[in-house]
């Protein structure tokens, strides 16, 4: 198979990029529910997040990041109905969860030297 300078060349941008989010962010969510989140961002922009109730995982899920380094968080359900709308770059947003509904905040945690 045959390929272009081109192609290859944005095949090593893809295996090069490193997401500007990339490491832990901490933070809670409160309203008609509350808990702590945790969200570890990849290299490539993928989320795990841990989201937990009264200090006790409550579920971990998969989310990303939009490609286009805005911070913003792509909507994806988790196995719980949890539902977090917002970015990184505000580190801020809406959650929602069935008929519930509030806000959540994250700071970044700097990994230690």
């Amino acid at each position: 198979m045959l390929s272009s300078c081109r192609e290859t060349d944005d095949n090593n941008a893809d295996e090069n990029y490193v997401s500007p989010y990339m490491g832990k962010w901490v933070g809670t969510y409160s309203g008609e529910l509350n808990g702590t989140l945790i969200l570890n961002v990849s290299k490539s922009g993928s989320i795990e997040v841990t989201r937990t109730v009264n200090n006790n995982v409550e579920e971990v899920y998969s989310a990303s990041l939009q490609p286009n380094e805005s911070g913003v968080i792509n909507s994806s359900v988790s196995p719980k109905g949890f539902v977090l709308t917002g970015s990184l770059k505000t580190k801020s947003g809406t959650w929602k969860q069935y008929h519930f509904r509030g806000n959540w905040s994250l700071k970044f945690l700097p990994t230690p030297l």
